[in-house]
C-alpha cells in the first residue's frame, strides 16, 4: 500500500461516493481531511491479518477490498466486500474496541481510498455528525449482509448455494459467460476445488451450464436451479 498526499482536493475526491462527506464542510472536519492520504493498493495485496491491530481507516474510493477467514486446514472463507461506499465491519471493531482484527483483508482488485488514522477515525466520529451517520449506516448494511450469508450457509444445501452464487456471477457480468475458476468458487463457499469441480460438472451434465478452462457458460438449461439467470 503507497500513501501520498495527493495534490487534488479531496472534498472533491469525496463528492463522488461520499457526497454527505464532502458536504460537510466544519473546520475540525475540513482539518482531518487536510490530514488524510490517499493509498493507492495493487490487486491481491494483503491489508491487515488476523490478530493485527487497525491502525488505519480507510474511505474506499475504487477497486474492491475482501475479508476472509482462514480455516485451520488452509480453506479461504470470504465474509463479505467493501466497495466504493461501505465501510469495514472488522475495521470499525478494532478500531473501536481497541482490538485485534479478527479476520483478514486483501484488495481484490487494484485500488484506492482515502486513509485516516486511528487517532484520526476517533476525532472524525466526535466531531463530524455525516460521518458518524455514514458510519453507522454502513455497520447495519454490513451485519445485514453477513446475515444473508450466514442463512445462505445454514439452510442451503452447497449445490444450491453454488447455483446461486452462479446466477449472481452471471447477472452482475450482463452475459452468459463468466471468468472465474473453480478455486475462485470454492473460496467463496468455504470449500474445496474438488467439491465444487463435482458439482459444476453434476450441472452441467444436467445442461445448466458449459465449462471451459478459467470460464464457466450458461447452458441450453438457461435458467440455474432456484436461480434467476
Amino acid at each position: 500500500m503507497s500513501a501520498t498526499p495527493d495534490s487534488i482536493a479531496i472534498p472533491e475526491l469525496l463528492a463522488r461516493i461520499y457526497p454527505d462527506l464532502a458536504a460537510d464542510d466544519s473546520p475540525e472536519w475540513l482539518a482531518l481531511l487536510r490530514q488524510a492520504r490517499i493509498v493507492e493498493t495493487p490487486a491481491g495485496a494483503s491489508l491487515v491479518r488476523a490478530g493485527d491491530h487497525c491502525t488505519r481507516f480507510l474511505l474506499l474510493l475504487d477497486g474492491t477490498l475482501r475479508i476472509f477467514q482462514l480455516a485451520e486446514d488452509g480453506r479461504e472463507v470470504t465474509l463479505y466486500r467493501i466497495h466504493p461506499g461501505d465501510t469495514c465491519l472488522m475495521s470499525l471493531s478494532s478500531l473501536l474496541h481497541d482490538q485485534p482484527f479478527k479476520a483478514n483483508a486483501e484488495s481484490e482488485t487494484a485500488s484506492r481510498a482515502l486513509m485516516f488514522s486511528a487517532a484520526d477515525f476517533h476525532r472524525a466520529m466526535a466531531v463530524s455528525e455525516a460521518f458518524r451517520t455514514r458510519v453507522l449506516t454502513s455497520l447495519v448494511n454490513t451485519v445485514c449482509e453477513m446475515m444473508h450469508t450466514f442463512y445462505d450457509t445454514a439452510f442451503q444445501t452447497l449445490d444450491m448455494r453454488l447455483a446461486c452464487l452462479l446466477g449472481r456471477l452471471f447477472e452482475r457480468a450482463g452475459s452468459d459467460v463468466v471468468h472465474v475458476t473453480h478455486q475462485d468458487l470454492a473460496r467463496e463457499l468455504g470449500t474445496s476445488r474438488e467439491v465444487v469441480s463435482r458439482l459444476l460438472k453434476k450441472l452441467e451434465q444436467q445442461k445448466f451450464v458449459r465449462l471451459a478452462r478459467g470460464r464457466i457458460e450458461i447452458g441450453e438449461n438457461r435458467e440455474l436451479p432456484g436461480s434467476k439467470t
